[in-house]
């Protein structure tokens, strides 16, 4: 009986090829999309969830309660993991802290008359403790690292470095620089850290040489620094939001008391770090919740477009089989047989599609994999969560689609369709068919408006002035211990006029490397109950960057004490006008390097445009500059790089040259939502496709069943024009109520996204009249390519029609 079904399902397919055609090839690409999108988010949902003890590991943030707000940082202070291990971890299972540096200049020692190699890694490199690999459960190869990474001046490498490093083989007991500071020797290769974790280590350092690396008391409370973070392990039913009061009451008994900031601490979920932006990642990329079911709302949606034109084409594709329906009743099909069959027949249309979907899914992975930068693997028969995914997709899909065309199929009267007297009015279907028609059409423009908001705002990002120029300036960070050779440097660079100007700094004005630190101001007692942003700056740093001074001077290379503020500050401190600030003291931090304030400068982003601007204070401090910056001539380019690269080479012969465009560094900052406008793009222009396949099938089957109407009309004095609009206007109609429901929901939508932006697009009318026109547009001329082919035929064949 089955295989009668399916035969009949396969012959009728035949039999109706155009119909065939326009129902596999839309849903094949609803469904790719939903299994590209389905990967994408088990992906972004696996981070970090192969670890054994995933659910007990929490990350210990510092919170610092201002009187304007809470400043958040995922890091922790120095001292704190000492003070809990000297009193019982406080209850705790385990605790390791670890440092985290983001590239780092490695040279490999010469041996055996070898040549020394030079490498700047770009990886992740952490100090860590042995019990690193306790708390994570990340493979260790052959050897157990936890020994070496007890000791100082040891380090352990993942396979593809030490394959990159040592290529000749054996990396053990090998001797590196790293920063040129520290020589440590490799004392284990493990397997490289899979790609799907926030901890995207590529070197391992043991964290007891930490102190060798860093000039920074490691007993004192004054450094909190992001990178520096604690994580523990929670025994079995022990409560992290009463563990992580515990330990902010423990430590206010060892903190320096500050009547302004309190200080709490959070204990973040492992499984919470791929998805909370507000402390991100080591990884330096995370998603949230709401983009991620959103992904799955597209995939729905698409697949559901998909299915609307089954229905559609189903339902006014009955008047046709009709008669079918009535021969097979009075040779003694039950209304449920046929069911059966016409259910059969969406199944077989559903398998072909999806089985073409699979193949396109796989052709398409690479490109959505460099699109969005992951590492999503496709092995349908080797993963039982997709298979199981697909089936279920295969059974709603045939249950949706295919439900209603049988039900009104199989409900056929024998005798008025063995007459011919059924109409596609009592196919129940225009009301029905024109709702369908409306919710598809709707999808189609909430994905159109917001694909247009969304690239407005990544233009206003590109185009929004910042505050300082970024184009034509190279940075290049500096070896760390760069000192007394940054002067000859720069004069020595700026003997090529392809160099125009040159400073140093410890980062550009805008970067993601921010110092915050608190001061007092104007002689008080007290620190003010905010923090300030510090930037380290050269007495060029103005002028390359074209940042505007707006009262007093620009301080000197040769001031012993004078500081630079800009306007947010001057707000925040309640002085009045620029010119009232020059004069006033601040003290800055825990040393308290006092200064009088010699300029004002015009506001200028720090941060990414999702941040506000910072209250910023800015002096010279040659020991902290970790950036050169270099102005150059756009014409001659590539002698300016080969020039830098030379004199870079004469003054730091052990560091590798290696420079960014600041234009393109912070166009990075805006690479999440540029990966989300392509997606939107691509998206949207399937789903108005699979819209566009529905709504030429409909209008093809409405010139097929009115072939007479349109020979008498045209016998009448009808033109082409006039065909084309009656085939046309009730569709217009019906985009039109599409939108009239779309926009306020596009609307609703991008507001909620916008929220996340401080610096914004305000939501126009002319996106959503754009949206709503292009629509209309593109279904117009798919509903007047089939409507002017059915307009020309000649009158007479057509009444000739049966």
């Amino acid at each position: 009986m089955i295989k009668m079904y399916f035969l009949t399902a396969f012959r009728s397919l035949l039999r109706n090829k155009s119909y065939s055609f326009l129902n596999i090839a839309g849903l094949a690409l609803g469904i790719t999309c939903s299994i590209l999108l389905f990967l994408v988010i088990k992906y972004e949902l696996s981070y970090d969830t192969f670890h054994s003890k995933a659910d007990r590991i929490y990350r210990v943030n510092t919170n610092m309660i201002f009187a304007d707000g809470v400043d958040k940082n995922p890091g922790t202070r120095f001292p704190i993991a000492r003070l809990m291990r000297s009193n019982g971890n406080l209850g705790l299972e385990k605790i390791t802290q670890m440092y985290v540096e983001e590239g780092a200049q490695i040279n490999i020692l010469g041996d055996n008359g070898n040549a020394p190699k030079r490498f700047r890694e770009e990886g992740s490199i952490a100090f860590v403790e042995p019990q690193f690999f306790d708390m994570f459960d990340f493979e260790t190869g052959a050897t157990d690292p936890r020994q070496g990474l007890a000791a100082p001046n040891n380090v352990v490498l993942t396979q593809h470095i030490a394959d990159k490093y040592f290529p000749e083989g054996n990396a053990m007991g090998k001797m590196i620089r790293f920063n040129n500071m520290l020589t440590l020797k490799v004392t284990s290769v493990v397997p490289d850290f899979p790609s799907n974790t926030d901890f995207p280590f590529v070197m391992l350092i043991s964290h007891d040489s930490f102190k060798n690396y860093t000039t920074t008391d490691l007993t004192s409370f004054n450094s909190l620094w992001s990178n520096h973070q604690l994580y523990v392990l929670l025994p079995e039913g022990v409560s992290p939001e009463a563990k992580a009061a515990e330990l902010t009451r423990f430590l206010e008994g060892h903190k320096p008391d500050s009547k302004l900031v309190k200080e709490t601490y959070s204990f973040q979920p492992l499984n919470d770090l791929h998805f909370n932006a507000d402390f991100g990642n080591y990884g330096n990329r995370t998603i949230s919740r709401e983009i991620i079911w959103s992904m799955a709302l597209i995939g729905i949606f698409l697949v559901l477009v998909a299915c609307i034109n089954f229905v559609n084409l189903a339902t006014a594709q009955a008047v046709k089989r009709a008669k079918e329906v009535g021969v097979r009743k009075v040779l003694g099909s039950s209304k449920g047989q046929l069911m059966l069959q016409f259910i059969g027949e969406t199944l077989l249309i559903t398998l072909l599609a999806t089985f073409m979907s699979v193949i396109l899914a796989e052709l398409a992975l690479p490109y959505l994999n460099d699109l969005l930068e992951l590492k999503i693997t496709f092995s349908i028969l080797q993963d039982p969560v997709l298979l199981l995914f697909l089936g279920a997709e295969v059974l709603l899909v045939t249950l949706f689609a295919g439900l209603y065309p049988a039900l009104i199929l199989s409900r056929f009267q024998p005798i008025a369709a063995l007459k011919s007297r059924i109409t596609t009015q009592q196919v129940a279907g225009m009301s029905i068919r024109q709702g369908l028609v409306v919710l598809q059409f709707t999808i189609c423009q909430v994905l159109i408006i917001c694909t247009i908001l969304v690239n407005d705002q990544m233009d206003y990002f590109r185009s929004k002035s910042l505050g300082f120029t970024k184009d034509a300036v190279i940075t290049v960070q500096l070896p760390i211990e760069a000192g007394e050779k940054m002067m000859p440097l720069r004069e020595e660079l700026l003997r090529d006029p392809a160099v125009r100007k040159v400073s140093f700094a410890t980062a550009p004005p805008s970067s993601n490397m921010t110092h915050g630190s608190s001061f007092s101001f104007n002689n008080s007692s007290e620190n003010e109950n905010f923090q300030a942003n510090m930037k380290f700056a050269d007495e060029y740093y103005l002028d390359l960057y074209n940042i505007k001074l707006l009262a007093g001077r620009n301080y000197s290379n040769s001031d012993s004490a004078a500081l630079l503020i800009n306007e947010t500050m001057r707000r925040k401190l309640g002085i009045v006008s620029a010119a009232d600030a020059i004069g006033k003291t601040i003290a800055v931090g825990p040393g308290s390097f006092k200064a009088p304030i010699v300029g004002v400068v015009e506001d200028f982003h720090q941060n990414p445009l999702q941040q506000p601007i910072d209250p910023t204070i800015m002096f010279t401090s040659p020991k902290d500059y970790r950036f050169l910056s270099a102005k150059i001539d756009m014409s001659r380019k590539q002698e300016a790089i080969n020039h830098l690269e030379k004199v870079w080479n004469m003054a730091y012969p052990d560091d590798v040259f290696n420079y960014e465009f600041l234009d393109q560094t912070i166009a990075d900052f805006y690479k999440d939502e540029a990966r989300q406008n392509k997606l939107f793009k691509i998206f949207s222009f399937i789903a108005i496709f699979i819209g566009c396949l529905g709504l030429y099938g409909l209008v093809a089957f409405m010139a097929a069943q009115r072939t007479k109407e349109v020979g008498i009309r045209k016998v009448m004095g009808a033109s082409v024009f006039n065909i084309t609009v009656l085939f046309s206007k009730e569709f217009i109609k019906l985009v039109l109520v599409a939108f009239v429901i779309a926009a306020p929901i596009a609307y609703y939508l991008m507001t909620l996204w916008l929220q996340d932006f401080t610096y914004r697009i305000s939501l126009d009318y002319w996106p959503f009249i754009l949206a709503g026109l292009a629509t209309l547009l593109i279904a117009l001329l798919t509903m007047s390519a089939k409507a002017i082919q059915a307009a020309l035929v000649n009158p007479v064949s057509s009444l000739k029609t049966e």
